[in-house]
Order: structure tokens, then sequence, then C-alpha cells
């Protein structure tokens, strides 16, 4: 009996166990000032977005919205970063977790 309540406790802890993103990241500019624009999109019915940061926390990142932002399914968060010109790392705290996206780096 114990040996069954360990493998039906692993597995439950690996099922709970989803290391996908919720959001998806992409780079891209804004069309008004031509300066570097992230891009998050939710993968999941509803993610909350906490906080943001660029490069380490080197470039200054401002959401179009107010963090912490609820965003539904399919919907984007725009973050404008004007203090740099290359957008190498981004790192974002949200209600399911927090996940690091790196880009090329050349």
């Amino acid at each position: 009996m114990k040996k069954y309540l360990t493998i039906a406790f692993v597995a439950a802890a690996i099922t709970g166990c989803d290391s996908k993103p919720p959001v998806e990241v992409e780079l891209g500019s804004n069309s008004f000032w031509g300066t570097p624009q992230v891009r998050i999109t939710a993968k999941q019915d509803s993610v909350t977005v906490k906080k943001v940061q660029v490069n380490r926390g080197n470039c200054t990142a401002a959401a179009q919205q107010v963090l912490p932002s609820k965003i539904p399914f399919g919907e984007v968060l725009k973050i404008d970063v004007s203090s740099c010109r290359k957008v190498v790392e981004v790192s974002i705290s949200t209600s399911a977790g927090d996940y690091d996206f790196s880009f090329d780096r050349s």
C-alpha cells in the first residue's frame, strides 16, 4: 500500500509540473518611436503579468498597461524599451511562475 501511495504522489507531482511558459514573447519595434518593443502573448486562458525586466534590469521597460496586468488567452501586452537599442534577455514574473527568454546575442 505504501508503495502505491508513493507512486501516486510522484505521478501527481510530475503532472503538476508544467515547465511550458504561459506566455509567448516576441520582439518588435514601437511603430511611432522605432524603439524596441517586447510583445507578450497569453497562451493560457488567463495569465497575470506581474513584472517584466529587460536585459537584467539594465533597460527601462514601460508597459502600455499598468502592471500587474491580467491578459486573456491570445491577447498581447506591449512593453516599450526606450533606454536600450538591443533586447538580449527578458524576465517575466507571472501568476504561473517566473520565466526567462533569451534572444540572439550577436
